[in-house]
């Protein structure tokens, strides 16, 4: 065979090119196998490396895995942690994670202690290998770093609940580092070091807490330079690449500190505090960079580790260059197998048992969402082992210091074993389990809102073919191509749903003995909507109005009509909201609500499920102030305070215009209950609700600003009439059910929260600063423009109509102005007339004129705006008056540029009507 002695270095690349092609071939053809992503890297993976067991001629793929094969295996965690832990890290939800830490910090400190105690018992006792203390323990500490990232998958791709996720994916992050932060510290007696307990407890110190303290100093570094970058992508994404393997560099090479501890703590610290302080519109480029990078990484990462486990299992490989570093045939046997089986088990036992002990603590709720059994369970079930531990065997086959041969193989033997097989078997069957368990079953209510979304998705089709007026140049679509091409399914859906719905309606029968009598009467209907069942449908939609809100929220951010701080503080209480509100949703009442003919039920109903809370969060947050407001209270601060006050307007007018978007889209849905109450009552005989009234039924949205607090008064009141029509309206149709009554419940709620807030603003703040509300329309105002102007100037540019420095100078202006916006300190002062000079647009305008001067018409029409004269006339041979009082020329004879502003200016008066 040929020799390998001289590889070149760039062999390596081929490895990195077939994982790619591997990844991207399992991704693409193998997507519905019920298999995870990472388990078919793994087969493929170790078919590779058992395939170089026979015999063949060296070649390149052969150079390239003798690399690989033989890579430092810090320098393999080197190139690929800073990655995974940092893009896992930073990508966690702050809520979730600000709820869940003391959970995290349970399972993956006290709990990993456990774990690997457990495994050393198990090697010690139970294997017949002969192992002293402190390799087994090694041995526990190797084994007891998880990596759950086929699990995590699933309950992403399941829609599972993001709560179970966020404690999983969180603790196997902080797991790898206290893991590994142990695994050191016993190597060094496995290695023949004695270490009393002054320098194991300094040890410690130095990998553990120095770690995480550089990682919250990165954190901060990182935060404060990405707080000065503003809309550039190429800088913010660098960044935060260079910083996460800066961290873990100057953690691990440095300052002898735990790297991969150092990144996960940066990446949390980051998403807690400084995710923010990426430019809004960068976050989704950033996202999808880091997905991209972590993909790879895997992917890379699985499909080394199954070659590695093809090349120690027999046959040996063909080829010298691909031996290991020990013999692992001289020392495995098939009896290795069993034990491997039987450690396979002990593993389960391990994680069932740390989480057993931990129990009584998490499922209380003081230190996170409360733990069930089902959601234990599930947290067993994702104890998966993978590249890490991996990574950590290769450092005993590596290490020159610990001499036994015998143990190197047993523990890289193990180690690439229960890989392979929690992530082959967990993995695989993680969605079985959480289906067996009831996690993905939906409630009675859940399928409910389903239905009823479903069906107006399968109404969008005819809706629009219905209201679709015909093109002047192609006419009308065939009905029947559209429908075709625009079938989703929805009525097979819609039919699952109601189907789903009749088993949980006739087993609520079955348990609670006949419905039919406590229909008999209104009192009995009464209590009905108290009880446990409807409680749950409200709850569902104070979650589902409160999502809307939220989500809301971000449109703001993105449209740079909120800062780092003001989202972070608006989305922080719709959190704590969503929370009560699932606490509610989760709690039995020790007492069943009863309700008599003549008592007020939606009081009742009030008093059952309690209300949305988010108002009452955030202005609690607006009267505490925190030291900004104590600082300028005590200095006599005018100008700082009214930077508190705007904050307080600012957040204000995201609250009501959010809850005013979530309240239209209650509205459709309460119009679309109102339609099927009619359908119901006219198939009952009863009177049925005409056109315009099933229209008006839902209460109307008023659309709230800052600029117009003084009609506060006839806002609530148009809204309490509203809420009263459809009162009426339903005492003269059909007799409302409780879908309806919940739907009716949480909008008034919504409307309530909104009429509290302006009127918290009017009475609280705007007599004290009156000017203010004209200083923030004038600062939305702005930011609209500005906007605009980017978006104009970039839809000319990739046209390639314009270019230049002139356009580059234009642009940094316009995001300088955005970045100024964001701060108080700048929009309550308007920027100072600079000195008269050209137009930063005259380009524009002189190419417009240049343009238009090859036709007749056109230079008329450019004398015609030079001479700035001439009234308006008829639309074919109309002037328009533009920006600056220019006057434009016809519409048939604007050149593409001028149509292009018209079109984008149109759009943006459009928007700003809605919003405003």
């Amino acid at each position: 065979m040929e020799s390998l002695e001289h590889v070149a270095p760039t062999e390596a690349l081929l490895f990195i090119l077939t994982c790619i092609i591997i990844g991207v071939a399992t991704k693409y053809f193998l997507s519905s196998v019920p298999v995870p992503y990472t388990a078919l890297l793994l087969v493929f993976g170790l078919c590779i490396g058992l395939l170089q067991g026979v015999a063949h001629e060296a070649h390149a793929f052969t150079a390239t895995l003798s690399l690989w094969m033989t890579i430092d295996p810090h320098l393999l965690l080197l190139i690929f942690l800073p990655i995974i832990g940092f893009s896992a890290a930073i990508g966690q939800e702050p809520h979730l994670l600000r709820k869940n830490w003391g959970q995290i910090l349970i399972l993956a400190w006290p709990g990993v202690v456990v774990t690997f105690l457990l495994i050393a018992l198990c090697a010690k006792f139970f294997f017949p290998y002969g192992w002293s203390w402190p390799q087994a323990l090694l041995f526990g500490a190797m084994l007891s770093a998880t990596d759950p990232v086929a699990v995590v998958a699933v309950l992403h791709e399941v829609g599972a609940d993001e709560k179970l996720a966020s404690v999983i994916d969180g603790e196997s992050l902080v797991n790898d580092g206290s893991a590994l932060v142990i695994f050191l510290v016993l190597q060094q007696f496995v290695e023949g070091y004695s270490l009393s307990a002054g320098q194991i407890v300094v040890l410690f110190v130095q990998l553990a807490v120095l770690g995480a303290a550089i990682g919250v100093g990165f954190a901060l570094l990182t935060s404060f330079w990405l707080a000065h970058i503003f809309n550039d992508a190429t800088l913010e994404i660098v960044l935060t690449l260079g910083a996460a393997y800066a961290c873990y560099f100057v953690s691990e090479e440095l300052c002898g500190a735990s790297g991969l501890l150092a990144v996960v703590v940066m990446g949390f610290s980051m998403s807690v505090m400084g995710g923010r302080h990426i430019t809004s519109r960068i976050k989704v480029e950033m996202h999808a960079f880091w997905e991209a990078l972590e993909w790879l990484a895997n992917t890379i990462l699985f499909v080394w580790v199954g070659i590695t486990l093809g090349l120690i299992l027999p046959p040996k490989p063909s080829h010298p260059s691909l031996a290991m570093e020990v013999e692992f045939t001289d020392f495995l046997t098939a009896a290795d197998v069993g034990y491997a089986v039987v450690l396979y088990l002990w593993l389960m036992v391990a994680r069932t048992v740390t989480i057993g002990v931990f129990y009584p603590l998490l499922c209380t709720g003081h230190v996170g969402y409360a733990m069930n059994w089902r959601t234990a369970t599930v947290m067993v079930w994702a104890g998966l082992r993978g590249a890490v531990g991996v990574a950590m065997s290769l450092f005993i086959l590596f290490d020159p210091l610990i001499k036994s041969d015998e143990y190197k193989a047993h523990c890289v033997f193990h180690m690439a074993l229960m890989a392979f097989a929690t992530v082959l078997i967990n993995g695989s069957t993680a969605k079985y389990v959480l289906k067996w368990l009831g996690l993905l079953r939906m409630t009675p209510q859940q399928v409910q809102v389903l239905q009823h979304v479903l069906q107006e998705v399968d109404d969008i089709c005819s809706s629009k073919l219905q209201h679709l007026d015909p093109n002047p140049v192609l006419g009308c679509p065939d009905p029947k191509s559209v429908q075709a091409w625009t079938d989703t399914d929805a009525r097979a859906s819609l039919a699952s749903a109601q189907r789903r719905l009749r088993r949980l309606k006739a087993l609520s029968e079955l348990q609670g003995g006949s419905s039919a009598a406590a229909a008999s009467s209104k009192a009995a209907a009464a209590a009905a909507v108290g009880g446990r069942g409807w409680r749950q449908l409200v709850c569902e939609y104070r979650s589902r109005l409160l999502h809307v809100v939220k989500a809301k929220y971000g449109e703001l951010y993105q449209h740079f009509e909120l800062g780092t701080g003001e989202i972070g503080t608006l989305q922080e209480v719709t959190d704590e909201a969503l929370d009560a509100t699932h606490q509610h949703h989760h709690h039995e009442h020790q007492q069943q609500q009863r309700a008599s003919a003549d008592v007020d039920v939606e009081k009742a109903a009030r008093h059952a499920a309690g209300s949305l809370s988010d108002w009452r969060r955030l202005k609690a947050r607006l009267e505490a102030g925190g030291w900004g407001a104590a600082l300028s209270r005590a200095c006599g601060a005018e100008q700082l305070q009214q930077q508190q006050a705007g904050s307080k307007l600012i957040l204000i007018n995201a609250f009501v215009g959010a809850h005013t978007a979530a309240q239209q889209l209650v509205s459709e849905h309460l119009a679309q209950l109102f339609t099927a109450g009619a359908a119901a009552a006219a198939t009952d005989g009863k009177p049925a609700l005409s056109n315009n009234d099933t229209r008006n039924s839902p209460a109307d949205s008023a659309v709230y600003d800052v600029g117009a607090m003084s009609h506060a008064s006839a806002s609530a009141a148009a809204a309490a009439s509203g809420g009263s029509r459809a009162s009426q309206q339903q005492q003269q149709g059909a007799e409302p059910d409780g879908e309806l009554q919940a739907a009716r419940l949480v909008l008034q709620e919504s409307k309530d929260e909104v009429a509290a807030a302006l009127q918290y603003a009017h009475e609280v703040l705007l007599p004290e600063h009156p000017a203010l509300p004209q200083k923030l329309m004038s600062r939305y105002v702005a930011i609209e423009v500005l906007e605009e102007q980017l978006g104009f100037l970039e839809s000319t540019e990739a046209a390639g109509l314009i270019r230049g420095e002139e356009v580059k100078q234009v642009q940094h202006k316009a995001n300088l102005r955005l970045e100024q916006l964001q701060h108080a300190r700048h929009w309550h002062l308007p920027p100072k007339a600079e000195p008269p000079q050209a137009s930063p647009l005259s380009f524009l305008q002189r190419f417009s004129a240049s343009s238009t001067s090859g036709s007749p018409a056109a230079t008329q029409a450019a004398a015609a705006a030079a001479a700035g004269g001439g009234a308006e006339g008829g639309v074919a041979g109309a002037t328009k008056q533009g920006p600056g009082g220019q006057r434009l020329g016809s519409v048939a004879d604007l050149n593409y540029t001028s149509q292009l502003r018209i079109m984008s200016s149109a759009s943006t008066l459009r928007r700003m009507s809605r919003r405003y």
